[in-house]
This record gives C-alpha cells, structure tokens and sequence, in this order.
C-alpha cells in the first residue's frame, strides 16, 4: 500500500513550502482514495503555498520507521524501546513476533 506524505515548512518572509511524495496530477488518471484526498489537499496548498515540490521518491522518515522494525534491516540492531516508538509512530501495535528485544 502507497503512503503519500505532505511536508509544510515555513519559509522566511512568511510564506510556506510543500514538498509531497506525490507526483504531479495527471488530468484523467484513475486515482486510489488516498491519491484523490492527496490531490484535495495539495491543490489547496497550491491556492496558499509559495513553492510546490513534487517528490518521486519515497518519504524517508517513513522508510527510516520502516527499517526500524524490519528484522532485515535494522531491527536487529536497535533496542527494543526503538523498535516499539517506531511501531507506535506508524500507527502498528509492537512488533514483538517480527523481532525480539
């Protein structure tokens, strides 16, 4: 399942910077839940936002969250509080059966 994320920063001189995982709108194209609701969103920032990026990659921080749990990537090498902070960040119950701590 895809996650979109939308990043706002302040920018000095009061305006504000979107930066999204989505990529740009295409007219026309068959769009998830998520997608249609991410496009809502960012076309309301495009009304209000001084500069808009659109990001092809992957979100990070997400992945980042994502490693931590994983036993073949970093779950085997952090604590077992990192790994229970970074469940409870992606919204997932301890991740006790993937890797003990």
């Amino acid at each position: 399942m895809a996650t979109i994320t939308i990043h706002l920063t302040d920018t000095p001189g009061g305006g504000v910077t979107v930066h999204t995982t989505a990529g740009q709108p295409i007219p026309g194209a068959r769009l998830t839940p998520a997608q249609a609701l991410a496009t809502d969103l960012l076309n309301e920032c495009g009304h209000r936002a001084s500069d808009m990026r659109y990001w092809q990659g992957q979100d990070q921080a997400m992945a980042l969250m994502h490693e931590l749990i994983d036993p073949e990537g970093f779950g085997h090498s952090v604590t077992h509080e990192v790994r229970r902070r970074a469940s409870q960040v992606l919204g997932r119950h301890a991740q006790r059966n993937a890797v003990e701590g």
